[in-house]
């Protein structure tokens, strides 16, 4: 454990180079907000000073001793930087799965379902309507306001749905594949 003496000691000489590698830290704020990044580079140079510590059966001596020597500098900016570089690794691997979501550090994007209750029907139904025919539309309203026209599998209920739409089982499967090839799902 470091007394805020040794922290201050670590951060007046190494407090730059943690600022400077949380700021190389990328990809999306949610998982890699700069505050975060600090903490971790932080948290790695307090690691490593019990590390350093441990090393060799305790040979390097405690906190004092190995201060300001050529060994323990290297081996706190190593510490650092590969922290950077595991958590840059995460983030990387996480990108096609993260790609396209928002942040909710943001208070409006928060509270918008807030003020548009219908927002995600609103959204679908104005980036498809140009691309789906009227028929289709009508199916997606009455999918929309009857869930219960999905099976638990996620599939459409056909027959259910021909009833509804007053229109024959061959003609409403046919407007369900056509749909599902729009939107690039299986419906």
């Amino acid at each position: 454990m470091l007394s805020n003496e040794q922290w201050n000691k670590i951060d007046k000489k190494y407090g730059k180079l943690m600022y400077k590698i949380s700021h190389q830290i990328s990809g999306d704020t949610a998982i890699a907000a700069f505050e975060d990044n600090l903490q971790d580079i932080r948290l790695a140079a307090m690691e490593a000073v019990a590390g350093f510590t441990k090393q060799n059966g305790g040979s390097n001596g405690d906190f004092e001793e190995f201060w300001g020597t050529k060994g323990f500098d290297q081996y706190i900016k190593t510490c650092m930087w590969t922290k950077k570089n595991n958590k840059g690794a995460k983030i990387s691997k996480k990108t096609s799965i993260l790609k396209g979501t928002v942040s909710t550090s943001n208070e409006e994007i928060l509270n918008i379902e807030d003020e548009y209750p219908n927002l995600d029907e609103a959204l679908f139904l104005e980036e498809f309507s140009l691309r789906i025919s009227p028929d289709q539309r009508e199916l997606v309203n009455l999918v929309i306001g009857d869930p219960t026209l999905i099976k638990p599998g996620g599939k459409f209920n056909v027959k259910r749905i021909s009833e509804e739409l007053g229109i024959s089982w061959f003609k409403t499967n046919k407007l369900i594949k056509n749909l599902a090839s729009i939107i690039y799902n299986e419906l």
